[in-house]
C-alpha cells in the first residue's frame, strides 16, 4: 500500500507539474483620477479616451514653474470582471505629488500595473495681450513664437508719430513693459518683409516700419517687435453672408473713420442706408445680442426685412478724417449676394407617425412592427429616436411616442411628441430623445445612430422656436447603476461631474455643419460621441441646456410654453450640407446617465429667418 501511495503521489505531481496557468491577465485601465495645481483658473480636464491631462494656467502663473500639490491614480478592469483592481498597486514612472515642473512642453508619466499606460500632461494659457494704434485698421495680429505684434494702419497717418492708445502684454502683477506713453512713436526703419500673413491673407513684398519693446516676465526678459503695415483706408468685408430675409454683414473697423453699408435690391437704382438700429451695438444691454453680436475691431450690421431667393448689392462707405483736417469718403467696391428660400423641417408639427418593425434592415418595406417613428410612411423617414434598440426588449420600451391632446368629446385636436428616460429591464439606462437622423443597428445593449440629415439648399434660419413641455427628474442613474443622492461622481473620460438627486441636464441642439454624411455615434465607443458646440465643420448653432439657462429652472409640466433659441454662424458665407437637430430630457444618456423621472414633450418646431427692429427674430 505504501509504494502504491507513493507511486499515486508521483503522478498527481507530474500531472500537476504539466498544468500550464492559461488564464490570461485582466486588462486593466490606469488613469489619472485627480490632479491639484497651484495656479490654475478653470477645471483641469482628465480625457481617458486620449490618457491626457489638460491643465488651464491662470495668465499670471509661471508656466515654467507649475507646482503639482497632489496626484492620485484609479485602475478600471476591463477584461475578466471577476478581478479587482487595487489601484494601490499601480507604479509610476515618477512621483509628481510636491513636484515643481517646467510645463512650456508637455509632462508624460506612465502607470503600470499588468500592462502600461503612458500619460500626456500639458498646460494651456491665455495671455490678454493689447497693442493698439491711432488710425488702426481691424484687429491686432499677434505672432506669439515670433515675438511680433502687427497692425495695419492708415497709410494718410505719418509713419513717424505713431501714437499707442492701448497695450497690455500681460498681467501687471507678473509682466513688465512700457507704459502706453513710453511705447516708440517713430516707425522709422522701414523694411521689405518677403512674406507676411494679415487678416488670413498672404502679403507679398510689402513695406512695413518696425519698433521694439522689453518684455519682462518670471525674470525672463524678450524682445518684441511692433510693426506697422500702412492700408489703405477703405471698408474691407470679413463676411458678406445670407439667410432667407436677412444679411450678415461684417467689416474691418478703421480708426478715426466711420463705416456705413448700404444695400439696394439688383436692378434698382436707388441706394437704401442701413438702418442705425440695424448695427452691432457697444451698449452693455445690446453688445452681447446672439442674433447681431457686437465686435470690438468690426463693425458689424444685419440687414432685415428682404426677399427671399433675391440678389442685392452691398456697398462699405468709409467717412474718413485726413491729417490735414478734411475730411474724404472712401468706397469698397460692389459686392453681390443673393438671399436663400424658407425651409421647414417635414413633420415639425409631429401630427405624422407610425409603427412598424424595429428591425432597420426591413424597414425600407414598411413592414408593421412594435417600435413607434415620428413619421407615418418609411418615404418620409427625416426623424429617428431611440425606440428601434428598446423595443427590441418590449412594446413597452417606445420611449418615445405621440402624445394627443383631446377635447371634451375625446376627439384629437392635436399631437406632439413625447419622450421619456427609464431603466430598460434593470440593464441600461435610455434616454427618451427626438433627432434628425436615422437609427443605426441593435448591438446587444448598445447600438449606432447617425445624427443629422443631407440638405440640398443654403438654409439659414436666424433662430428656432417650438412649443414645450418638461419635468427634470433627478438624476438617479449613473452608468445604468443605481445613483446616491448628494454624492459626486464622474462619468466618461473626461470625468463629467454629476451630482446623484441633482435634477437632470435637459439639451436641445440645432446645427448646420459642412458634413458630406451624418455623424455616426456609438453607445460602446465615447470616441464617437460629440459635443455639437466644438464639432468640426461647424457652420451655424443654436444651443441649449436647463443646467446653463435660467428659463428653464422652474419646470413647465401643465402647459405648453414657448422657446426660442436664436442661431449663431461663425462664418455665414458658407454653404451648409447637413442639418442636426436634436432634443433630449436626459442630456447625459449617452453615458447612461440620468432620471428616470424625466420627460419632454415639443411640437409645432419652426425655423425662422427674418429680424424686428429690436433684434428679435419674427
Amino acid at each position: 500500500m505504501n509504494r502504491l501511495f507513493a507511486i499515486l503521489l508521483f503522478a498527481v505531481a507530474m500531472l500537476a507539474s504539466c498544468i500550464k496557468n492559461d488564464l490570461p491577465k485582466p486588462t486593466v485601465d490606469l488613469y489619472i483620477a485627480s490632479l491639484d495645481v497651484e495656479g490654475v483658473d478653470g477645471d483641469i480636464v482628465l480625457d481617458r479616451s486620449t490618457y491626457t491631462a489638460t491643465i488651464p494656467l491662470a495668465e499670471d502663473t509661471n508656466i515654467e514653474a507649475v507646482t503639482f500639490k497632489s496626484i492620485t491614480y484609479g485602475a478600471e478592469v476591463v477584461t475578466n470582471i471577476n478581478y479587482d483592481a487595487d489601484a494601490s498597486k499601480i507604479v509610476a514612472s515618477r512621483d509628481l505629488n510636491g513636484v515643481t515642473i517646467n510645463m512650456s512642453q508637455p509632462e508624460y508619466i506612465t502607470l503600470s500595473y499588468y500592462q502600461t499606460y503612458e500619460w500626456k500632461i500639458v498646460a494651456t494659457q491665455t495671455i490678454n495681450r493689447i497693442w493698439t494704434v491711432d488710425g488702426q485698421i481691424g484687429a491686432t495680429i499677434w505672432d506669439i513664437e515670433g515675438h511680433r505684434a502687427i497692425v495695419r494702419r492708415r497709410s494718410d497717418r505719418p509713419i513717424d508719430n505713431v501714437k499707442t492708445t492701448d497695450v497690455r502684454f500681460g498681467p501687471t502683477s507678473a509682466y513688465d513693459y512700457p507704459e502706453k506713453s513710453d511705447i516708440p512713436t517713430k516707425f522709422t526703419n522701414e523694411e521689405v518683409w518677403e512674406k507676411l500673413v494679415v487678416e488670413g491673407d498672404t502679403l507679398r513684398n510689402v513695406k512695413v516700419h518696425c519698433a521694439n519693446i522689453s518684455v519682462s516676465a518670471f525674470g525672463r526678459t524678450s524682445i518684441w517687435d511692433l510693426v506697422v503695415v500702412p492700408t489703405l483706408a477703405e471698408p474691407e468685408f470679413k463676411h458678406i453672408g445670407a439667410g432667407a430675409n436677412v444679411i450678415w454683414i461684417k467689416a474691418n473697423a478703421i480708426d478715426g473713420s466711420d463705416i456705413i453699408f448700404k444695400y439696394r435690391k439688383s436692378g434698382s437704382e436707388e441706394w437704401l442706408k442701413v438702418a442705425k438700429e440695424w448695427y452691432a451695438s457697444a451698449d452693455a444691454h445690446l453688445a452681447d445680442n446672439p442674433y447681431n453680436r457686437y465686435e470690438k475691431e468690426f463693425v458689424k450690421a444685419v440687414l432685415r426685412n428682404l426677399e427671399p431667393n433675391s440678389e442685392y448689392e452691398i456697398q462699405g462707405w468709409a467717412n474718413t478724417k485726413l491729417a490735414d483736417g478734411t475730411t474724404t469718403e472712401i468706397p469698397s467696391k460692389i459686392f453681390t449676394v443673393t438671399t436663400s428660400s424658407h425651409y421647414q423641417i417635414p413633420n415639425s408639427n409631429m401630427e405624422e407617425w407610425g409603427k412598424f418593425t424595429n428591425s432597420q434592415q426591413d424597414l425600407p418595406s414598411g413592414a408593421a412592427g412594435p417600435c413607434w417613428y415620428p413619421f407615418s410612411s418609411v418615404t418620409d423617414m427625416f426623424w429617428a429616436t431611440g425606440n428601434p434598440g428598446g423595443t427590441s426588449m418590449g412594446e413597452e420600451y417606445n420611449l418615445t411616442t405621440p402624445a394627443y391632446d383631446k377635447d371634451e368629446n375625446g376627439t384629437v385636436i392635436n399631437t406632439s411628441a413625447y419622450m421619456g428616460s427609464r431603466n430598460v429591464l434593470n440593464m441600461k439606462f435610455a434616454a427618451g430623445n427626438l433627432f434628425v437622423g436615422h437609427y443605426g443597428e441593435t448591438l446587444g445593449t448598445n447600438a449606432t445612430v447617425f445624427f443629422g440629415r443631407p440638405i440640398s439648399q443654403d438654409v439659414k434660419p436666424v433662430a428656432i422656436r417650438f412649443k414645450i413641455k418638461y419635468l427634470r427628474g433627478g438624476i438617479n442613474f449613473i452608468n445604468s447603476k443605481k445613483a446616491t443622492t448628494d454624492t459626486e461622481y464622474h462619468i466618461g473620460s473626461k470625468q463629467i461631474k454629476v451630482v446623484g438627486g441633482e435634477p437632470d441636464v435637459a439639451k436641445i441642439f440645432f446645427a448646420l455643419t459642412d458634413w458630406k454624411e451624418p455623424h455616426c455615434v456609438y453607445s460602446a465607443d465615447e470616441t464617437t460621441f460629440f459635443d455639437p458646440r466644438t464639432a468640426p465643420g461647424l457652420i451655424g448653432l443654436g444651443y441649449f441646456d436647463s443646467n446653463n439657462n435660467p428659463e428653464m429652472i422652474a419646470d413647465h409640466t401643465d402647459m405648453w410654453h414657448t422657446m426660442t433659441i436664436p442661431i449663431e454662424y461663425a462664418n455665414p458665407e458658407a454653404v451648409p450640407s447637413c442639418l442636426v437637430l436634436t432634443f433630449t430630457c436626459s442630456g447625459y444618456g449617452d453615458y447612461f446617465t440620468g432620471g428616470s423621472d424625466s420627460w419632454m414633450n415639443v411640437d409645432d418646431i419652426e425655423l425662422l429667418y427674418d429680424l424686428d427692429e429690436q433684434n428679435q427674430p419674427k
